[in-house]
């Protein structure tokens, strides 16, 4: 029998070039519409991770107050101890908590920072310097994964002390809801702005700085204090670092008043560095603390940032440095005294964004701050 020759005999069914780009071409235009849709999903899970974290942060922060009948300080100025650093307990971090030093002794503050240039690894610091191990160590806890943060920094505080890779983290306590400055008294004592923020009285929201000394219960707002009710006052919100800067001037001494936007967790050298000659007046406290006396996501690139805050002083850098902000589009989330979570938009009204923040808003319309 013989092969019948039918024009085909000995070739091989294939694509042709024309037929391989509509392929090629139908595959990247798949990839092209399915691209932004995983992107959203990742970022669907990640903005889930960090209210994730506000949700444990807020169980923690009242189980602090069920404990010792007060909110967490917000910072312990004059020794440098963040909210961050006294709710570990409440974090199943009891740990670490109980290896940190709280409060000065005879010697001075020697907690959160070393004075003697840089170290190999903390683990080789005297023992007065054991509070840097929790500021080295990452806390996912403390960290929104949208802001893809790096895992260590270099840092170094206005007067010289050095964290060697200390932890940046994404969450400010809500010190205020009226204040557009770290330190109003310290700008109207000296006259540079006479008319700012006349109603400051240390702070009017729920975590508030409080000096070491005088700190007799662990904290200073309890409950009854928050008369604008637990539901409508925020306690923690979103807040984002830039970096990029930190990463560029982290070698450098930061300026006294802060010039850079900076954010960590745990404690701070910074927060027992003065300003000038008063007791209330500390360095840098937007490093655990923000406002919503200013706007949302005031960040810009960090060229920009630098700019901003070619003088730490300036209101400008001021509001940036306390300013809440995310990494999702266009909103912040803000996890409020009674433990629930809202997702903030950016052009929400000032005076309701104000309000949230103020623990107390009468003080608006009696004239002074909540004393009691």
């Amino acid at each position: 029998m013989t092969n019948q020759d039918n024009g085909s005999t000995g070739r091989k069914a294939a694509f042709t070039l024309v037929e391989l780009l509509v392929v090629i071409a139908i595959i990247g235009i798949l990839v092209a519409l399915l691209l932004p849709a995983v992107q959203a999903a990742r970022e669907a899970a990640r903005r889930t991770q960090c209210s994730n974290n506000l949700k444990q942060i807020g169980l923690a922060a009242l189980n602090y107050e069920s404990t010792r009948g007060v909110l967490p300080p917000g910072t312990y100025l004059g020794e440098g101890s963040a909210w961050s650093a006294f709710i570990l307990p409440h974090l199943e971090q009891g740990s670490l908590f109980s290896h940190l030093t709280i409060g000065e002794d005879e010697s001075g503050n020697y907690q959160w920072a070393y004075n003697n240039g840089e170290y190999a690894s903390v683990g080789d610091l005297p023992n007065e310097y054991r509070n840097i191990a929790l500021v080295e160590t990452v806390l996912p806890v403390f960290r929104c994964p949208s802001m893809d943060l790096p895992e260590h920094m270099y840092d170094r505080s206005a007067v010289n002390w050095l964290v060697m890779r200390r932890v940046p983290g994404s969450y400010l306590g809500v010190s205020s809801g009226l204040i557009q400055s770290q330190y109003p008294t310290f700008w109207i004592r000296h006259k540079k702005h006479p008319k700012e923020n006349p109603l400051y009285e240390g702070a009017d929201g729920v975590m508030v700085g409080v000096h070491h000394k005088q700190d007799r219960k662990g904290g200073s707002i309890a409950l009854r204090r928050i008369t604008d009710g637990t539901s409508n006052t925020v306690m923690v919100g979103e807040a984002v670092s830039d970096t990029e800067t930190i990463e560029t001037d982290g070698r450098q001494s930061e300026a006294v008043e802060g010039n850079r936007k900076d954010h960590w967790y745990g404690g701070s050298d910074d927060i027992d560095t003065k300003i000038g000659n008063s007791e209330e007046d500390f360095s840098d406290p937007s490093e655990f603390l923000g406002s919503t006396g200013v706007g949302i996501n005031l960040q810009r690139s960090s060229a920009e940032n630098r700019g901003i805050c070619t003088s730490g002083a300036t209101p400008q850098c001021q509001a940036l440095q306390l300013s809440f902000g995310s990494e999702h589009s266009g909103i912040v989330q803000m996890l409020f005294v009674d433990g629930h979570l809202e997702q903030v938009e950016e052009n929400i009204d000032p005076q309701v964004w104000s309000d949230m923040g103020n623990r107390d808003s009468r003080v608006l319309t009696t004239g002074g701050a909540d004393r009691r």
